[in-house]
């Protein structure tokens, strides 16, 4: 079409991550070598400016560049858009519409896309049918892309492969590949710091303020410092600090144990881009897919914690030793802390916090801080040493000859367990053949399908209860017992501490002024070790057993 006006044009580029992938020839650098070819060759045609959109998709027209050509266009300095195809400008059905039968013409801005052959100043090429048409493809191939990029996602989740875009704190991406998690070893020994300080007794709060006194830079700062680009909301200072929230999150993520669990949000469809927190069942979650930083016991006695109504200290800085573990006999509440001042002094007790509700607790008993971590104190110790002694014990007992004897026998009582619940399997099998035939009826069926999946249920835990004690016997592999270990290393304990409270014990029930119970961890392990040693004949017969 032939015309003495001269057009202020703006040449628009835009490519998103999968137009990328797809085909060479939608690159910028393509899409503007051709457009430009296009300029050379019509005279009419003043470049004015490129606007290129780099990684945007064509579902929207929230783009940087797009934005700007069209406040050029409205400023009246662009009076032409020129892009490669129709798909460049949008694949929305709607919109795309809207732009060039709306305002592209309200603003007296002409518009021509090369490989589709259309130009809203020559009438012959503006087919409605034909245009809308292909705008309706370009919009049905990003909702076919969309399904594609999801289906592809969910099956890298479920083979355990890392898929957002940013590592979390404590790991980097595999440069070899993407999707693989290695640890970040310049943080590495922060992650177990903020665990253990949390095991001792220490808030998230004061946490956060420690790590913030050392000079450890912030999960966001780090990735500033590792050179990622990361940009995130309502940011009011220049350097990011660690928070309590910060802190929370890290002692909750499973990634920290070698877990991935992914595909926690989801969109409607892929034009709309707000995401909604899916179902905590409906998540991805898939165990050992990298290197661990924290062993899972840790990790899973410090959930434990974070579900409990803990109480802290009045500054705030850490929590109580039995805070949460302090139980009344009486109606299972928490023995809350009181302190009361009489006489210039200051008095600190326990009192059940139901006592005094309208339909409470009669157990009235007060029960002094001090006289109570001191008999805890000495429980504890108490626990701690008969470990000492059964650790010797079986240490010796690996010696004898009843050992394998009675490795041999627990790997029969499997055995035979195992024959049980091929046997009932059968059983099974044969009775989904008489219900199928006739023979019995639906209600029959299902009371002797009950019957025969509980007995299978009791054979494999009586085969894992076996399994633990033959590990015991075989390897002196006592498992959780390495916590006990751990504190029975560094000999009597002086100062009745969280740590040692939450790694050991379970539960501290308040009966009444003179006697509490106190329910330790690991107590059926160390039942099945004393039995073991108790039952063997070599043991009995030796000078060890005097001790």
């Amino acid at each position: 079409m032939k015309t003495n006006l001269i057009y202020n044009t703006a040449v628009y580029l835009r490519l998103s991550r999968e137009d990328g992938d797809r085909l060479e020839s939608d690159s910028i650098a393509n899409q503007q070598a051709l457009i430009e070819a296009y300029l050379n060759s019509h005279s009419e045609f003043r470049l004015y400016k490129v606007y290129a959109d780099r990684n945007h998709t064509g579902t929207n027209y929230d783009r940087p560049n797009f934005k700007a050509m069209m406040t050029d266009i409205t400023s009246g300095k662009v009076n032409c858009v020129i892009v490669k195809d129709l798909s460049r400008l949008g694949r929305e059905y709607i919109d795309t519409g809207r732009y060039l039968l709306s305002i592209f013409p309200a603003h007296n801005t002409r518009f021509i896309a090369i490989n589709d052959g259309v130009d809203t100043n020559d009438t012959s090429t503006m087919d409605f049918i034909r245009l809308h048409f292909k705008n309706l493809i370009n919009d049905m191939y990003c909702g076919d892309t969309s399904l594609k990029v999801r289906s592809i996602l969910q099956m890298k989740c479920k083979n355990g492969e890392f898929v957002s875009a940013f590592a979390p704190y404590g790991y980097i991406k595999n440069p070899e590949n993407k999707n693989h998690l290695i640890v970040d070893e310049t943080v590495r020994s922060v992650i177990i710091d903020i665990f253990n300080w949390k095991l001792s007794g220490m808030s998230a709060l004061r946490i956060a303020e420690k790590l913030n006194s050392l000079g450890i830079a912030s999960p966001m700062e780090h990735k500033r410092e590792l050179g990622i680009k990361y940009n995130y909301c309502f940011r009011k200072n220049t350097t990011a600090k660690w928070d309590a929230k910060s802190v929370n999150r890290i002692l909750q993520n499973k990634v920290y144990i070698g877990t991935l669990e992914q595909s926690k949000t989801t969109t409607p469809n892929y034009k709309i881009k707000v995401r909604s927190e899916k179902p905590k069942d409906e998540w991805i979650t898939v165990e050992n897919c990298h290197e661990a930083i924290i062993e899972k016991d840790l990790f899973e006695q410090i959930g434990r914690l974070l579900k409990e109504d803990t109480r802290v200290s009045e500054n705030n800085s850490y929590v109580y030793p039995l805070s949460s573990i302090l139980k009344c006999s009486e109606c299972g509440g928490n023995m809350t802390r009181k302190t009361v001042t009489s006489g210039g002094k200051k008095y600190v007790y326990y009192v059940c916090i139901n006592n005094k509700t309208k339909n409470g607790c009669t157990n009235k008993t007060v029960f002094s801080v001090d006289k109570l971590d001191k008999i805890v104190l000495e429980a504890l110790n108490s626990h701690i040493n008969s470990f000492i002694m059964l650790n010797k014990l079986s240490e010796y007992i690996l010696t004898l000859p009843y050992r394998t004897r009675e490795i041999e026998k627990l790997n029969t009582q499997k055995d035979r367990c195992e024959e049980k619940i091929e046997q009932i399997k059968k059983y099974k099998l044969s009775l989904y053949e008489d219900y199928t035939n006739g023979f019995i009826d639906s209600e029959d069926y299902k009371d002797f399908t009950a019957r025969y999946n509980e007995e299978i249920e009791t054979n494999r835990q009586i085969i894992a209860n076996l399994t633990t004690e033959a590990d015991i016997i075989a390897e002196n592999k006592q498992g959780s017992l390495e916590t006990l270990k751990k504190f029975a290393a560094n000999g009597e304990i002086t100062a009745l501490t969280r740590e040692a409270a939450v790694s050991l014990i379970d539960k501290v029930a308040v009966v009444d002024k003179k006697h509490i119970s106190v329910s330790f961890k690991f107590q059926s392990q160390l039942d099945t070790l004393s039995s073991y040693i108790q039952r063997s004949p070599d043991f009995q017969n030796s000078e060890m057993a005097v001790i």
